[in-house]
Order: structure tokens, then sequence, then C-alpha cells
């Protein structure tokens, strides 16, 4: 039974004892059936009393507790023997929850009020606090208040899942600063004239799509909260940040000057450069604009504001794809000594099989560009799994196969290198069509995926791999012919091996 239901039988079990007690008044001819039908509704009461999740403490007219359920003596956290015929401001349990200092309950009721106050928290010995809803009840005889009801409700869980739901309702889930909803009606409620100049400062983040494509939505998820931390190390207290859409930002500064706004655009234009140095390759572009005027419309500052900003992004955030790419080929290059020289020694047989297989100039530079770039999504691969000493799980060669298709997403950002991301998604795809990501099969796979894949397999069994020994030559031929038709290329392979020769080195 719900609470609002219980505390209704309540009511009506009390009307029923009292009509009951005026009836003993009347009559004595069912004497025995009076007595029984009054214990009965005793007995009922008492249960109810006691089964009840509102703590019920029970006064007379002098402020004596009469009775007191077991919902009470939990909230209060003490005993029956410390509530039970004392005066209620007496009671020790009942001070410490400021309810004897938050209102004389007993005065009001028997004056007739009802505008009381109707919480208090109640701090427990080791300081925890109880959030107690407080209401009273009047029960009656002849028209004369006879007792007081005590009420009192826990109201701990629901106040911190109201305030959950609050705060989930103003901030955004991932940063934990506002969100637009909430920045529009700060808007609207600090746009007057005792808060000018007001300024406002409005960041967008170039190069988050390339960090979500090369890293993941995790990192790129990171990358954003680490950029609400600097707002909000960069701002004042009283200034309200927000993030007011997908990778955009937007701080309101009220009481602040032009002057001020850009020291703090300052400090996080600086922090933010920071970051991508450090951990991630992107660029803040920034706006800002500042009202002076009380008759100037809010939308025309951030109007202002916004074409500060998108200005700023041609000229400063224009070169980030291609800034960014390179930054990320510069750090698989850095990942160790052996990928720098796996790149060379593949660049060198590339340009060896472009000319022996007389390729157009354009798709020879294609061929060499893809040879420094067919791993270029190994730099989202943790170390750990890249560099492990013992045999792989198939979890980690599920990682490992994913790099053709992140280094296809980094390469598409940049016009640049968008050219060649789908020869770097497909050197693992299989002549047989068992390769991945796209199982393509035959002449169905681009030419020069076709050509990396003998290239970048015949490196790996010669100068070997953690998870593969090194192979000698003639051994690495006989592999790459056992391979022939299945997973290369069989023409291909032979044109190769023609270059290297089956003799020697």
């Amino acid at each position: 039974m719900v609470q609002k239901d219980k505390i209704k039988l309540l009511a009506l079990e009390i009307e029923k004892l009292q009509k009951i007690i005026t009836e003993l008044d009347i009559s004595e001819k069912d004497h025995d059936s009076m007595i029984d039908a009054l214990k009965e509704s005793q007995e009922k009461y008492r249960e109810l009393i006691e089964s009840i999740p509102i703590g019920i403490i029970e006064l007379n007219r002098e402020g004596i507790i009469e009775n007191v359920n077991k919902s009470a003596i939990k909230i209060l956290g003490c005993s029956k023997v410390d509530l039970f015929r004392r005066h209620f401001t007496d009671v020790e349990a009942i001070e410490r929850g400021n309810l004897k200092s938050y209102f004389k309950l007993f005065d009001y009721a028997v004056n007739g009020a009802r505008e009381i106050p109707n919480e208090v928290i109640f701090k427990d010995d080791k300081g925890n606090e109880t959030h107690i809803e407080t209401r009273y009840n009047l029960v009656k005889k002849d028209s004369k208040v006879k007792n007081i009801q005590i009420l009192l409700e826990d109201i701990t869980d629901r106040k911190k899942i109201n305030e959950e739901l609050e705060f989930l309702r103003f901030h955004d889930q991932l940063t934990k600063i506002f969100n637009r909803s909430f920045m529009d009606q700060e808007i609207k409620r600090l746009d007057v004239k005792r808060k000018l100049p007001i300024s406002i400062i409005m960041g967008d983040v170039n190069g988050l799509k390339l960090v979500n494509d090369a890293f993941g939505h995790d990192e790129g998820d990171r990358l954003l909260c680490m950029i609400a931390d600097i707002f909000k190390k960069s701002c004042r207290k009283e200034d309200i940040i927000a993030r007011y859409g997908e990778d955009e930002f937007l701080v309101l500064l009220p009481n602040t000057d032009e002057e001020t706004a850009s020291r703090v655009e300052k400090r996080v234009m600086d922090l933010c450069k920071k970051i991508s140095r450090d951990h991630f390759h992107f660029v803040m572009s920034l706006g800002k604009a500042t009202k002076t005027d009380p008759d100037k419309k809010f939308e025309e500052v951030l109007t202002e504001a916004r074409d500060l900003l998108y200005m700023n992004k041609l000229t400063g955030g224009k070169s980030v794809p291609g800034n960014a790419v390179t930054a990320l080929v510069d750090s698989l290059l850095g990942k160790g000594y052996e990928t720098k020289e796996h790149v060379r020694r593949v660049e060198k047989m590339a340009e060896d099989i472009a000319k022996t297989m007389q390729l157009p100039k354009s798709q020879a530079d294609e061929l060499m560009l893809l040879a420094s770039l067919h791993d270029l999504g190994k730099v989202a691969i943790p170390d750990e799994i890249l560099k492990e000493k013992k045999n792989l799980t198939e979890e980690d060669w599920e990682i490992i196969k994913s790099y053709p298709e992140i280094g296809y997403n980094i390469a598409k950002q940049s016009f640049k290198f968008s050219h060649i991301a789908d020869y770097i998604l497909s050197h693992h795809e299989r002549w047989d069509g068992s390769g991945y990501p796209r199982q393509l099969k035959g002449e169905d796979i681009p030419l020069l995926s076709r050509i990396m894949a003998i290239l970048d397999a015949y490196d790996v069994m010669r100068s070997g791999r953690f998870y593969k020994n090194t192979k000698g030559k003639q051994d690495a031929i006989k592999e790459l012919r056992n391979c022939s038709g299945s997973q290369f290329d069989p023409e291909l392979v032979e044109v190769f091996i023609g270059i290297i020769g089956e003799d020697g080195r």
C-alpha cells in the first residue's frame, strides 16, 4: 500500500475511533460490542501507526509524547525510551534535529496556524544529514484539539534524485558544465542594465572529428572534457560556462569589459595550445563580443562573436587536418626505429616496382605516399599491443585489424592525403576475398593496395615482428608464392620476385 493510502486509512481509523468514543458516551445498550469494536479499532490504529513509513510522534495538549512509531525512532536515531512520556521539547534527539528551534509545533497547532516551515535537516553523531519533511495532524474532540501528531518523512533519497534530475536538466552529461538550455535562460536573466558591460566568448574545436576517427570517440570525449576544464580554469566563479553545441563552447561574463574578456580569451587559447602539443592535435577557434548598449539585442552580440569565430577558424584552423595528419605520421614514426626503417624499406621497394611496371607518374607518386602512410592507423593502436612480446589474443588481433579503417578515416580528413585513403583502407584485402575490412576480391581491390600488400608482407617476413620470426630471402619468396592466388595477386607476385631476384641478399 502506498504512503498516501496508509495516511488516508490512518485518518479514517482516527475518525472511527473518535466516533466510537462519542457513541460510548451516548449509549450503553451494546456495551460489550462497543468495547470489542473499540479494541479492534485501537488494534488497527496501532498496526497502521507501526507499519506506515512516515514517522509519527503523538503529543497531548501539554506536549508530552504519548506514542511514537518505529519510523520516527529510526529517523531520529534514538530509542522509544528516549521519547516516551517526555515533553517533546526536552528530547535530545529532537533538539539535535533542530525540530524544536525550527518551529514550536504545538503552539502553532493549538493556535490554528497553518503557515509553518515543513523541512528540517537532521544530523547524526557522524555528521550525516537526513532531510525530513515535517507536517502535523490535529486530533480533535468536540472541536477542541485533544492530541497533535507530528509527521516526519525521510525525503533524503527523493531530494537527492530531484537534485540529480535538476543537474541533468541544466548540465551537459559529458563535460558536467552547463548546457545550452541553461545558458539561454541565463542570457535572458543577466541581459539587464546593471550587468553591463557583459561579454561573451565563443569557442569551436577544430580537429575533433580527426581525434574521433584516429583514436575513437572515447578519446574525443576526453578532449572535450579537457577543454571544458580549460574554460573553468581560465574563467572566474561568476562566469557561466556551457557546452553550446557538439564541439562549441560559450562563456557568459557579466560586468566584464572587452579588455578583461580578452585576458580570459588569451588564457583559454594558451592552455588549448599546450594540450594540442602534449595530447591531441587540434585548434580552438575563439570569438568574443561585448555589450555596452542596453538597447542592443543580445542576439546581435552572439552574432558578432560567432562571425569573429568563423573568421578566426578560416584563417587559423583551415590547415588543421593536414597538419594533424602530419603530426600523427610523426607520432607513428616516433613509436620506434623499427617503424621508420620499415617505411624506408617499403618506399624503396615501391619506387622499384613503380619503375618496373612503368606506372604513370601520378600513380607512382600515390604509391610512394601509400608506402609512407599505409600504417597510419596504427597511431591509434595501444603500444602494449603493437609492442607485445607474447602471443596476441583474439581481441588483440581484432584491435590490430581495425587500423586500416582508422588510417582511412584520418587520411580522409586531409585534402593532401584524401586521394590515397581508399588504398590505405584496402591494403589488407586478399585476392581470394577473405581479407579485411570489406572482403574485396581479385581486381576489385585497388591496384596500389594489391602492390602494397606484397611489399608490406615481404618486409615483415624479412625484418620480423614480435609475432613473426624473421625469414631468409628464399623462405620469404617461397611464402609469397605459397600465398599467390589466395592472399596476393599472382601476377604482381611474379613481377615483384623478378625485381628482387631469387638469389642473393
